[in-house]
């Protein structure tokens, strides 16, 4: 057996009576929930949905999206292109959610990117300077709360016209506020505390002060709410593309398949297995990985 790294404080650690060692506070022991089953399958399942997404080019043996694959509607058999079945022109169901995963999460992602960025920057000047800043955030977040996002994004479109940058950027329109409200709270909260009025009586700038003090206490509660607010415009996507306002053909999307689905759906069920899976599995997983970054959260903070 080794020699600890440090004979002193091995000794010293040995020394400590049992009774002593049983009477520390729990909060003294650095100790995160445990993963739940649910949990694991969520991070499980957006691990591999992001990589088989980022990767669908280079599966060995997958068929192109718009290639035909195999006879009308047939039903689902053990092969890779088969195992979801093909549609209504014999293309690869399976492909067609892949490579439909990777539109719909491309765009998710661009659109977290502009509403949390666009959001926190806002937030934190309201939050920070008050007043007017302050009220302009407060009525532009609470505009966006109480109007549909599908109407929205829908008035979007018809001044904008349709494509995948119009999603993008009406999607993220739309979580703006979510997140200002978020940060603005937060530094509400942090402005009297002591590093932040020691960090002022220093002499630090208001930029230092925000960036460098108040932002990484931001960091955690903003984490634990972008995984939902994405689950939120998967399902927002996805509708707007059952409705024909989505992605435009011919790439494959979630929405868009269902959609052109419906017709057949009395005598071919199967086909709307594939994008209702994809879609229901993925909220699933974002809202579980979201509620498991709050509960490690507040249990850090019980903790702490």
């Amino acid at each position: 057996m080794s020699a600890p790294l440090n004979p002193d404080l091995a000794s010293a650690d040995a020394a400590i009576p049992p009774e002593v060692r049983a009477a520390w506070p729990r909060t003294a022991r650095l100790r995160l929930p445990r993963t739940r089953p649910t949990e694991l399958f969520s991070i499980l399942f957006l691990l591999a949905l992001v990589l088989a997404a980022a990767l669908v080019e280079f599966i060995p043996g997958l068929e192109r999206p718009n290639f035909p694959y195999g006879d009308f509607s047939q039903p689902p058999e053990w092969s890779l292109n088969g195992l979801l079945g093909t549609d209504a022109l014999g293309r690869s169901i399976l492909s067609r959610v892949l490579y439909g995963a990777r539109t719909s999460l491309g765009i998710v992602a661009v659109a977290t990117a502009i509403a949390l960025s666009l959001g926190l920057l806002l937030g934190m000047l309201a939050g920070y300077h008050r007043g007017w800043v302050e009220r302009a955030v407060d009525l532009y977040s609470n505009a966006m709360a109480s109007l549909p996002p599908i109407l929205v994004i829908l008035a979007l479109i018809a001044v904008v016209g349709n494509s995948v940058l119009t999603m993008m950027l009406a999607l993220g329109i739309l979580d703006i506020g979510t997140y200002a409200r978020i940060a603005k709270g937060g530094v509400i909260a942090q402005n009297d505390r002591d590093y932040v009025l020691a960090a002022r009586a220093m002499g630090a700038g208001d930029g230092r002060i925000l960036l460098r003090e108040i932002l990484p206490n931001l960091v955690p509660a903003l984490t634990a709410i972008v995984p939902p607010l994405m689950a939120g415009l998967i399902i927002t996507e996805g509708s707007l593309s059952f409705l024909g306002y989505g992605i435009p053909a011919p790439a494959p999307s979630w929405g868009g398949m269902i959609a052109g689905s419906t017709d057949l759906l009395n005598r071919f069920p199967l086909l709307i297995l594939g994008p209702v899976l994809a879609i229901v599995l993925t909220v699933y997983a974002l809202n579980t990985a979201g509620d498991a970054l709050a509960r490690r959260l507040n249990s850090r903070e019980r903790d702490g």
